[in-house]
């Protein structure tokens, strides 16, 4: 092994084919040619006598080599970005790689990149909506700095610090027999049917975890991957629905659409997710504290 003679274009190039699974796509990310993204991979891996790619047809997969090295590449990238950004300026500046799953995305992320960006030098943001288990997913692949999430996460190498809490909401078609009375135990439910969001989603993993215990039957008459599309098909009979307040005010407002009230607990938590192997910059850093005091200021 001869690492002495790694060079940046090296670490480049190889954290670009470890996100594309690609060489094509890896060299058009950095402007080169394909021929030159191809012999700095090889030579990276002739200096560290180690393949780091599984050839599999036309994509490159990491194996444990390259997943060892792919925390520590971009922990060196990240930090030369960070140098060049500090002596260039005297202020905090740099790309934010950010996820949110759709409610957090569509309701609260806006209105905190209002407030943020405004204070900081920032290029244009990476975002990404989707929902929970697709941003695990991004984080554990290094592809996000962050994530603001509705839905537990699973793997031990992703930090879930409690950020936010919500109230979920059972939403019914106005004229509800069920609809706009006293709150009522979560039983008066059972043999409902129902108007979800999609298996994987922070709103479906919480009627798992708030509604169901309580339901000894319930049917689901649609799937759907939007709250839009949920209240939607509530408003015009097609079931009850359960998602969040956030989602729900403005039909509420609207009166396109009526709520169940019960008498359990139906909050939930939202998480920033952070893998514990990434390295957060200072300005990384900057914008998950402002996210934190965002919500204590509001």
């Amino acid at each position: 092994m001869n690492s002495r003679n790694i060079t940046l274009k090296h670490l480049r190039v190889f954290t670009a084919v470890a996100k594309h699974s690609s060489l094509t796509r890896a060299a058009e990310m950095l402007h080169i040619t394909k021929s030159a993204a191809s012999m700095a991979l090889q030579d990276l891996e002739r200096q560290l006598d180690q393949q780091l790619f599984e050839r599999l047809k036309n994509r490159l997969v990491l194996n444990s080599n390259g997943d060892r090295l792919r925390p520590l590449a971009d922990e060196l990238l990240q930090r030369l970005e960070t140098i060049e950004s500090t002596m260039q300026s005297k202020q905090l500046n740099g790309v934010l790689h950010i996820g949110a799953s759709k409610t957090i995305g569509n309701h609260i992320l806006p209105a905190i990149l209002g407030d943020f960006l405004p204070q900081y030098q920032c290029d244009r943001p990476e975002l990404v909506i989707h929902n929970t288990t697709v941003l695990e997913k991004m984080l554990q692949a290094f592809e996000l700095d962050m994530a603001l999430i509705e839905g537990q996460v699973q793997s031990p190498m992703l930090i879930s610090t409690p950020w936010h809490t919500d109230r979920m909401l059972v939403i019914a078609p106005l004229g509800h027999p069920l609809a706009n009375q006293q709150p009522q135990p979560a039983n008066i439910l059972d043999d409902q049917n129902w108007v979800m969001r999609e298996a994987n989603s922070g709103t479906r993993q919480q009627f798992y975890h708030l509604l169901e215990p309580a339901l000894s039957c319930w049917h689901l008459a649609l799937e759907i991957n939007t709250n839009e599309a949920v209240i939607n098909a509530v408003s015009s009979g097609l079931g009850l629905g359960f998602i969040s307040n956030l989602a729900a005010k403005d039909a509420l407002k609207a009166g396109r659409i009526s709520t169940i009230n019960l008498t359990c607990a139906t909050e939930r938590q939202f998480y920033l997710v952070t893998h514990r192997d990434k390295y957060q910059g200072p300005f990384m850093k900057c914008f998950n504290e402002f996210c934190i005091n965002w919500v204590n200021d509001c």
